[in-house]
Parts: C-alpha cells; structure tokens; sequence
C-alpha cells in the first residue's frame, strides 16, 4: 500500500507540474488574445456608436427635405387658393352685374309691355 501512496503521490505531482507547464505554455498568449478581444469590442462598440449617429444624422436631414418640400408645397397650394379666390370674387361681381342687367331688362320688358297694352286699348 505504501507503493501504491507513493505512486498516487508522484502521479499527483506530475500532473500538478504539467499543469504548470501547460499553463505558463498558455497563459500568456491567452493573456494577449484576451486583450485584443477586449480592444476589438471596444473599437467595435465606438463603430457601432459612430454609424448610429450617422443613420440619425441622415434621417434628420430626409426628414429636414420632406419638411422643406411640404413647405414648398404649402407656398404653392397657397399661390392656388389665392388665384381661385381671385377669379371666384371676379365671377361672383360678374354674376351681381348680369343680375341687375337682367332686372333691368325685365323691368324695361315690363315697361314696354305695359306701353304695349295702353297703346293697343
């Protein structure tokens, strides 16, 4: 039994030494790797950030472009209503104008009518 604890022993402290030796094989590239992953994510992070604020960058200015053509857009609609209220106002004294010739018409169709009658008894 004595044989078998000092193999366990010398088994334990082989492995213990490999591990050791794979580790100081290992950690230092694993280090520098860890580092770089770290440095990546950040630097991709601030990309990320950086397109970000360009997408709203070029929203803002499309929505800026909609808005400058709906103001257009107002300025001419508005230059329309004007030119329709301007002529319906003409038409509409025109109408006043044909109404009261077409009163007097009546009343001179009136007159001569009754001029007509008187003369013709």
């Amino acid at each position: 039994m004595e044989n078998t604890e000092k193999a366990d022993l010398n088994d334990a402290k082989t492995c213990n030494l490999l591990a050791k030796g794979i580790l100081e094989l290992y950690e230092p590239p694993l280090t520098t790797i860890n580092t770089h992953l770290k440095e990546l994510t950040e630097k991709q992070d601030a990309i990320h950030n950086t397109i970000k604020f360009e997408r709203q960058k070029l929203e803002d200015i499309q929505n800026d472009a909609m808005l400058d053509a709906m103001l257009a857009d107002i300025a001419t609609n508005r230059e329309k209503l004007l030119t329709i209220s301007n002529s319906m106002m003409v038409l509409h004294k025109r109408v006043q104008s044909l109404q009261v010739r077409a009163a007097n018409v009546e009343k001179a169709a009136n007159t001569r009518a009754a001029i007509s009658k008187h003369t013709s008894n």
